[in-house]
């Protein structure tokens, strides 16, 4: 079957200009209006919802009209995003079980509004894992993270999602996006690495770095060397070390302490996404 060509304007393609692909980020005029569709009519299911998504938000209580004119007010429309955010992390369906109809309705929902980001060519998608909107990524590295949230147990998982909403989500939070990524990994690194010292919560990455290097002739990564036979540990080794001196505002008043950007917590974040599926499926091991 030949491959389908991009969408392109007629007038464009006629003219013969490259295709537009870029991102809008906020609320370009176009996709107004179908925000506010899609937050009034979930705002209309579930009335109680917007005063808590208003409350979350530190909106002020409406002096006239309902709460649900309140999060579809005009005067500010970059806020439609963390409206629908809201709306989507908040909504009463999570607590729901996956098989009952309800939940699969409000499924088709959200399918329908990435569905209307994607035409409206917006920087943002329905992020399902954290349930929210996350700014848009390469599709491998967003199934890898997923994947990887998926398979993470316990504290684990929960590091990870807050991680990836953290870097890439609405209002993303550098500096909580590389922190929690660093906790994501100890909660593998630490436990497999220095046991005993994770039992009593005296383990960090930083000291399963420092075992690591002071017994590194004890373990092995499973991919071969150019001899054929399991790698040592140094490239695994580097890429911890990366993730943890990469968070900079880890103390306050130090001398190299400052904000996060936006590029270094994403960064950080899908290391810890390949740190931990490496961590988790024993690709560092103990030599038998």
């Amino acid at each position: 079957m030949a491959q389908i060509r991009p969408f392109q304007p007629l007038s464009q393609r006629l003219a013969g200009k490259a295709v537009d692909d870029s991102l809008h980020d906020g609320v370009p005029v176009w996709l107004v209006g179908p925000l506010v569709t899609w937050i009034s009519a979930r705002a209309n299911d579930y009335p109680s919802l917007c005063r808590r998504v208003a409350m979350r938000l530190r909106m002020p209580a409406p002096q006239r009209g309902s709460y649900i004119d309140l999060l579809v007010s005009p005067a500010d429309k970059d806020n439609l995003l963390e409206v629908v955010d809201a709306l989507i992390y908040f909504h009463p369906a999570w607590q729901w079980p996956p098989y009952l109809a309800t939940f699969k309705a409000f499924e088709g929902e959200l399918r329908a509004l990435d569905v209307l980001l994607v035409d409206a060519g917006s920087l943002y998608r329905v992020d399902m894992v954290g349930r929210g909107l996350a700014r848009r990524v390469d599709e491998t590295v967003q199934k890898a993270s997923s994947e990887a949230v998926a398979s993470a147990k316990g504290l684990a998982a929960d590091h990870l999602a807050r991680a990836w909403h953290a870097a890439y989500g609405v209002g993303a939070d550098p500096d909580k996006a590389i922190s929690e990524a660093i906790k994501a990994i100890e909660e593998v690194a630490c436990p497999l690495v220095e046991p005993t010292k994770a039992s009593s919560n005296k383990a960090t990455l930083g000291t399963a770095i420092g075992e690591l290097k002071n017994s590194g002739h004890k373990w092995e990564i499973l991919l071969p060397d150019l001899s054929g036979s399991p790698r040592s540990v140094d490239s695994i080794v580097a890429m911890m070390e990366t993730l943890w001196q990469a968070q900079v505002s880890r103390h306050g008043g130090a001398p190299k302490s400052r904000p996060q950007t936006r590029e270094e917590a994403e960064a950080a974040v899908n290391l810890a996404v390949l740190l931990f599926q490496w961590l988790s499926t024993d690709v560092l091991r103990r030599k038998p």
